[in-house]
């Protein structure tokens, strides 16, 4: 994987988790992904109209378009649910290691070939990412939020996949503008059947914007910019399994911001296991 893509998507990763930071602890948080997915329409409809492109995707795109709205929906919905039942550092790293199924699936049904490099590469990362989060606590404990957590595993393996092969026939801003419609219509709806036994179940889809309506605001500006990164480097070639395991920089990232932000404990253990995603990003870059 060539230096400056890996840039990009260390840039991505170095971006990303403002999200999260400024989404923690807000109440009704599907509601507040809903905000996040419908400031990206928006968001995606200015970059178009910035940047003088028509909203429109060719015919051959439009089955990406499903693919990644649907990935993108079992990926925020499952983690939203996952991590409701479980403990963060049990279910996360299951959430987070969709390159292995990008890998197996790459592998299998389109005959994509790895050199041993960034297999390794890969696995460094992974292992890192798991010893960082690692607390006790069995991962079939709770069954459903194991099942949860591999849901939007390959929800995010299936985004990727589609979205490296997007940029090659399409560019992001219509592409998301459509993904993000048919994401936020899928999270309003799943809301509104969480709260079907209310005599007004939509009134939950729009309850955590009126709580934080600039922080699901700023979210959504600072997830949309992060991605871009990542689709710019799908646009130059990078391939799905590196650059999602790249994007496991931002766990570091996140300990650092989560240790002087929220004062959270344990800073030296997981900055330690983060040299190892440090290392693994380097066998990448060497591939």
């Amino acid at each position: 994987m060539e230096l400056g893509l890996i840039v990009l998507v260390l840039i991505s990763a170095a971006t990303h988790p403002l999200r999260d930071l400024l989404l923690k602890d807000t109440a009704h948080p599907v509601s507040c992904y809903v905000g996040v997915a419908l400031t990206w329409v928006i968001l995606a409809a200015l970059h178009a109209r910035l940047v003088g492109q028509p909203l429109t995707v060719s015919r051959e795109v439009w089955p990406l378009v499903l693919v990644s709205s649907l990935g993108l929906s079992f990926y925020y919905y499952g983690t939203l649910s996952a991590l409701r039942r479980g403990n963060l550092s049990v279910y996360y790293p299951i959430i987070r290691s969709s390159p292995i199924a990008i890998v197996a699936f790459s592998w299998l049904a389109l005959d994509q070939q790895y050199s041993w490099l960034i297999l390794v590469g890969i696995s460094l990362v992974l292992m890192g990412s798991l010893m960082i989060q690692k607390s006790p606590g069995g991962l079939l404990h709770d069954h459903k939020a194991f099942a949860l957590a591999v849901m939007a595993m390959l929800g995010s393996a299936a985004y990727s996949l589609s979205d490296a092969s997007a940029m090659q026939k399409t560019t992001p801003a219509p592409f998301l503008f459509y993904c993000y419609i048919l994401v936020t219509s899928t999270l309003a709806g799943i809301r509104a059947w969480e709260d079907r036994h209310m005599s007004t179940p939509f009134l939950g889809v729009v309850r955590g914007w009126t709580l934080a309506p600039w922080r699901i605001v700023f979210a959504g500006i600072a997830s949309y910019l992060s991605y871009l990164f990542i689709l710019n480097a799908f646009q130059l070639g990078a391939e799905a399994a590196p650059v999602s395991a790249v994007r496991q920089a931002s766990i570091p990232v996140s300990v650092v911001l989560a240790a002087l932000v929220l004062k959270e404990p344990r800073f030296l253990h997981r900055i330690g296991w983060a040299s190892l995603i440090a290392l693994g990003i380097l066998a990448i870059t060497q591939s």
